[in-house]
């Protein structure tokens, strides 16, 4: 269940700046309520990594940390710094930014949430045509928002959809009918390809027309990366509801739209994050294979790894073991270095752990609650 906003008192100053924020995912504190509190100094930078917190499913807490890795400077509760009197109300299920515009899909409500690049509200977010969103990619004017619908079965998903957001007028102006809950998305050789998480299948939509292909698989799968040919590595997941042992990675040529290979990790994770990565080249990719275990104490925690895979010879590695709540991977685009989202506990900060490309360990993050997802910009 969703939390529903909660405002409080106001002063008549802040009324306007109030009417915009409570649109767009945000509360808003009084001109009274910050009188006694020191000016924060907006950051004119935009280099860094960012660091999307989930926070607490229907309990808020979502977060932007941001960390400087030229300066080695990290700054949590970021998106409050760069706008005093401001906090984030929706949960960030996941975000990234397209043509200097970041946008998050925000949970708790269901809305697309458009910020500029140095965090600052835009005002285009919107709720309508927006329901349960989880990932996007853009083309042109549009965006297109995997979205699992108003009221989901958990099961077969059949009122599933994809969003078609125009960035110009601001408003969701088709919906694409797609069961199956769509997670990751990709656009490749002027095609949408969409993981479903409750069929084990891959559709392919032709953005012209609309029409629906499927690329069958032998698990359900859940987010891609591209290689210099835009042909696509695709994450197979073994879940509680579709169990599988051909978790790992698949591979599709999208020039056949086939299915090329498959290549077998066992306990390839199930979050819904980042649990796959590429570095520059895509010559080596970074999965997340993690699995839940009964701690004896009546608590259950996740145990897994991080696994690097050579896309030439096809052969995975163990890059990093032994970590408890892995949540995802990504890697830093300027220096190469691998990080890895942890967060163990749905009420407490997480933390990001720094390993060069080697493998070797470097340093550690405390960020915010339910590091998901990791935007580079510079």
């Amino acid at each position: 269940m969703y939390a529903k906003n909660s405002f409080f008192h106001f002063s008549s100053k802040a009324l306007w700046s109030l009417a915009l924020v409570a649109a767009l995912g945000f509360s808003a504190c009084s001109d009274d309520d910050n009188d006694d509190q020191p000016q924060q100094e907006v950051n004119e930078e935009i280099s860094g990594a960012y660091f999307l917190n989930y926070g607490s499913y229907g309990n808020g807490g979502a977060s932007i940390s941001r960390y400087d890795f030229r300066k080695d400077a990290l700054t949590n509760k970021y998106f409050e710094a760069q706008n005093p009197g401001m906090t984030i109300n929706s949960n960030i299920q996941y975000g990234a930014a397209y043509k200097d515009t970041i946008y998050l899909m925000g949970n708790s409500a269901d809305e697309l949430i458009s910020l500029d690049l140095h965090f600052k509200p835009t005002g285009n977010a919107v709720r309508e045509g927006i329901e349960k969103p989880r990932f996007f990619v853009g083309q042109g004017d549009y965006l297109y928002i995997s979205c699992w619908g108003a009221n989901p079965d958990w099961s077969e998903m059949p009122d599933s959809y994809i969003a078609v957001y125009n960035t110009k007028t601001r408003k969701v102006e088709d919906k694409i009918a797609l069961p199956g809950g769509p997670e990751g998305l990709a656009i490749a050789k002027g095609k949408l390809y969409a993981a479903l998480n409750y069929s084990p299948r891959v559709a392919v939509i032709d953005l012209n027309t609309e029409a629906i292909d499927y690329i069958d698989l032998p698990a359900v799968s859940s987010y891609f990366v591209n290689d210099a040919d835009e042909n696509l590595y695709l994450a197979l997941v073994s879940t509680y509801g579709d169990p599988s042992d051909a978790a790992g990675l698949a591979y599709i040529n999208t020039s056949t739209d086939e299915l090329e290979d498959n290549f077998v990790l066992d306990g390839v994770s199930a979050s819904y994050a980042s649990i796959l990565a590429k570095n520059s080249d895509a010559s080596t990719l970074y999965l997340t294979a993690a699995a839940w275990e009964d701690a004896g104490d009546g608590t259950w925690v996740q145990k897994g790894a991080i696994y690097s895979f050579d896309t030439e010879s096809g052969v995975f590695e163990e890059f990093v073991t032994g970590l408890t709540g892995a949540q995802g991977v990504s890697v830093n685009p300027i220096n190469k270095d691998v990080y890895i989202l942890l967060g163990a506990s749905a009420t407490e900060a997480g933390s990001v752990s720094i390993y060069n490309a080697e493998g070797v360990h470097q340093k550690d993050l405390s960020v915010g609650i339910s590091p998901y997802w990791t935007l580079f910009l510079d």
